[in-house]
């Protein structure tokens, strides 16, 4: 009984054990274990490594100054830049184009840093992303066309057998059969444009056998065939491949006209991206040119509290009223006021200096300060309204892709239609057959092969109709009305779309008519604060108005001139909006598209398809004439090239610029304190120093 308990309890203490073990992970047991795997893996496969991968650096990223700032003001040189010189620098330094997403330009000054390329470098447009569409080996153009690529093949084999065989000879032993053979066949089959596929093939074949009831010990086989599979309603006609191609299944399309539509709409995204980039260019290179203005009104101011701090002080020196203590301490804090909105200014002009450097691509700092040439126009510009619409709707590159987006899903419905047909197939073949003893033979026609085939003795030929049908086409149907919800919903997202950019262009037709009402507005504010202050300075001095009259007029005359350039900036930027919304902005800044040059091997094979094409004759070999996709080649610059026809309507005098000489004055505000001058008319000086 004992002996009974013991082992029962033996049995459950190891059934726990081996339960209990069951639940852990267990290492396995090795005869020689040395440890060397375990800790190299610790040590060095968890290791963070460098890519073994090289690419020279930028001169202007090695060479990059030490950046300008409140303690190194002094640049070597002036840089002075037209936005026609900006413009195209940089374009021809954007092979990556450059984009200021998130910056933020305002009265207060510039913020942010532009992070696109370190934090999303696969959302970056470069010049390489259309070929690399077009170029795409799955579903580019040439990947489409391939699919009508002729393809030869060919086998060539040689075998031997030595069979036992269930037969006795005299001596009542068994006996075997041997045989010797090889085979050649050779094949260039093609798909063609309707559907259906053309083959040639030829081959040959040799035998030997120890056979006893054969003609020939040896032998050759030759044959020539020709034949072709046509389909006759699922999968037939020009119109249906040239959209799914000839490898084309439900729900998916690769023929040759989707993929060249694809690449049509990669050329919209890159025009899309270069378009941004010049708007980022033209606000950058504006709100430089504000920085400058701000930084000369807050030098202006600066240098007016130091000239009343001065006078104030010298008041009290005489003994005069002006000079109290309280004048003093209100000349000095307006003073370091003044003091901390021009280092303020300075610091934002670098910034802005150093964004345009980096939308032309080159360092940061070189020793040289970009400073603008052109000045912002403050002529008034009236759009018309129904005809920056109507330019919209045509030009808007992304009503274009939409389009595109539309015709491809029009084009994946006729395609997914067709699975709704049953599949019946037209197959036919024609083979000329040859035997003979040799192969080829001159002396003897008939004993070789080759001279037996030709002969024309021995001919086979096959013509049928195989079928299938789907019996309830529920697959068909459901493929088919995927693709009427798609094309429904593109539709419905176009037809938004161009609600969306009337509210946008109304929106910028307004911004710009606002923004031109404040230039008049804050030039009338500005000479009004001009007047006050000489005005005020006279009457201090005269001991009939306070010190902090004097300080508050100085302060405003500096708000307002800031706020008056702003208001210009803010014009200029509206009027690049507008252009941008509807359109036009690569025409506005005289910028086109084009192919950039091919391989001389490219333009002489072009140059070869064009005479085959010149002397061959048109055959038209399609089923159903295949539907227009394109309308033609897009007008970059209306109404100026004679060989491209608009494919809607454009309105061609868009804009109409004229000078309100009553308001305005013809002359353009110039550069104040710190900046450079140029020799036109300006505006009477605005700050009066004693």
């Amino acid at each position: 009984m004992n002996r009974r308990f013991n082992v029962k309890s033996i049995i459950a203490i190891a059934a726990i054990g081996l339960a209990a073990a069951g639940c852990q992970p267990q290492q396995p047991k090795f005869l020689h274990p040395r440890g060397e795997a375990q800790s190299q893996y610790v040590s060095e496969a968890t290791r963070i490594e460098y890519p073994d991968a090289s690419v020279p650096s930028l001169d202007d990223v090695t060479n990059a100054l030490e950046p300008l700032t409140l303690d190194n003001p002094d640049p070597k040189e002036e840089w002075l830049l037209t936005l026609d010189e900006v413009r195209q620098m940089a374009l021809e330094n954007s092979k990556v184009l450059r984009q200021l997403s998130g910056v933020n330009f305002g009265a207060n000054g510039v913020s942010g840093a532009p992070t696109l390329l370190l934090s999303s470098p696969n959302a970056a447009m470069t010049v390489w992303d259309p070929a690399i569409i077009e170029s795409n080996p799955t579903a580019g153009v040439q990947a489409a066309l391939s699919a009508f690529d002729a393809v030869w093949s060919s086998t060539v084999s040689w075998q031997q057998q030595d069979l036992p065989r269930n037969y006795n000879d005299i001596y009542q032993q068994s006996v075997g059969t041997h045989t010797d053979g090889g085979t050649f066949q050779s094949t260039l089959s093609k798909n063609v444009a309707t559907g259906g596929n053309v083959y040639a093939s030829a081959g040959f074949g040799y035998d030997w056998s120890d056979a006893t009831n054969r003609l020939w010990t040896s032998d050759w086989t030759s044959y020539v065939e020709a034949g072709f599979t046509q389909p006759l309603f699922r999968g037939a006609g020009v119109e249906y491949n040239r959209i799914a191609g000839p490898n084309g299944t439900m729900g998916n399309s690769n023929g040759v006209v989707i993929a060249r539509i694809n690449t049509d709409m990669a050329l919209v995204d890159f025009e899309m991206g270069v378009r941004k980039t010049l708007q980022d260019i033209e606000e950058t290179y504006w709100n430089l040119y504000y920085a400058y203005r701000n930084l000369s009104a807050a030098t202006a101011g600066y240098e007016a509290a130091l000239q009343s701090w001065r006078t104030v002080d010298g008041q009290k020196e005489t003994g005069r009223p002006q000079g109290s203590a309280q004048n003093i301490a209100q000349a000095a804090k307006n003073y370091h006021t003044f003091k901390v909105s021009a280092q303020e200014a300075q610091t934002n002009l670098y910034k802005n200096e150093q964004l345009l450097r980096y939308m032309i691509g080159v360092a940061p700092t070189d020793g040289r300060l970009i400073k603008p040439v052109d000045e912002p126009t403050i002529a008034r510009v009236q759009y018309v309204w129904d005809e920056i619409v109507a330019e919209a709707l045509a030009r808007a590159p992304e009503l274009r892709k939409q389009k595109w987006v539309v015709k491809k899903r029009e084009l994946e419905l006729i395609a997914q239609r067709n699975f709704l047909k049953p599949q019946v197939d037209l197959e036919g073949s024609y083979r000329f057959h040859g035997l003979g003893r040799d192969l080829i033979d001159s002396t003897n026609k008939k004993s070789n092969a080759f001279g037996s085939m030709t002969s024309g003795d021995y001919q086979n030929w096959g013509l049928g109709i195989t079928s299938s049908i789907t019996l309830g086409f529920r697959r068909e149907m459901a493929a088919v009305r995927n693709a009427e919800l798609a094309l429904a919903r593109e539709r419905a997202i176009l037809q938004e779309q161009e609600l969306e950019l009337v509210h946008n262009l109304s929106d910028l037709y307004r911004e710009v008519d606002r923004n031109y009402r404040q230039i008049e507005n804050h030039l009338a504010l500005l000479r009004a604060a001009r007047a006050q202050v000489q005005a005020v300075n006279a009457s201090f001095m005269m001991n009939k108005t306070t010190l902090y009259e004097v300080l508050q007029a100085q302060q405003e005359l500096a708000d307002a001139e800031t706020r008056y350039y702003r208001t210009v900036i803010d014009y200029n930027v509206a009027i690049v909006n507008l252009n941008f919304r509807k359109g036009s902005l690569l025409e506005y800044n005289g910028v086109t598209l084009a192919e950039g040059p091919w391989a001389n091997k490219a333009y002489f094979d072009a140059w070869r398809r064009a005479r085959e094409r010149d002397a061959g004759r048109y055959v038209n070999y399609a089923f159903t004439s295949p539907q227009v996709v394109s309308r033609g080649p897009y007008p970059q610059i209306q109404g100026t090239d004679p060989t491209v026809t608009a494919p809607y309507p454009i309105a061609n005098a868009a804009q109409t610029v004229y000078e309100d000489s009553a308001n305005i004055p013809a002359a353009q505000p110039q550069y104040e304190v710190g900046t450079y001058q140029n020799n036109a008319n300006q505006l009477p000086e605005i700050f009066q120093t004693n």
